[in-house]
């Protein structure tokens, strides 16, 4: 399963600061997204829940069907960097595009990619999605921010 819900990419220490504010149980019945906006400086519900399904995705993070606890200790960033590219919609995809000896700008890369995927992406007018994944792929080691674009690296 690839999830495709991406928070505004961030720095590492505040991906621990919300992953920490995270409930470590289940048992706890708090309200996850009021608890994310309260104890960090994510400033809406709706980009904590992005951050919820992110985490998710990155495998720190557990949803037990409408409660999220986090695990007990946070992965690497090289563990997160993996499970970033394999569960998360379209990163591998959009990594496949910056192979290439020029350095590309977000619009570059949604418009080099398989029609059936940039047309999902698209559609559901997220034209921001793609400058995300490069950010977050940026934060994990798997591409560069130059002044005219992204470039691969090997993470």
């Amino acid at each position: 399963m690839q999830y495709r819900r991406v928070p505004p990419p961030a720095d590492v220490e505040t991906l621990t600061a919300v992953w920490e504010a995270v409930p470590p149980s289940s048992k706890t019945t708090e309200d996850c997204c009021g608890r994310i906006c309260a104890r960090t400086e994510v400033d809406s519900r709706e980009h904590a829940s992005d951050w919820l399904v992110f985490l998710t995705a990155l495998g720190c993070v557990e949803d037990d069907g409408g409660s999220y606890h986090r695990g007990e200790t946070l992965p690497t960033v090289e563990t997160l960097g993996q499970r970033f590219v394999s569960s998360v919609f379209g990163v591998d995809a959009v990594l496949a595009q910056l192979e290439t000896d020029e350095a590309l700008s977000p619009d570059d890369v949604l418009h080099r990619l398989e029609h059936s995927l940039r047309e999902r992406i698209e559609r559901a007018g997220d034209t921001s999605y793609v400058e995300q994944v490069l950010g977050w792929a940026v934060v994990f080691g798997h591409a560069r921010e130059e002044s005219d674009g992204y470039v691969h690296t090997t993470a």
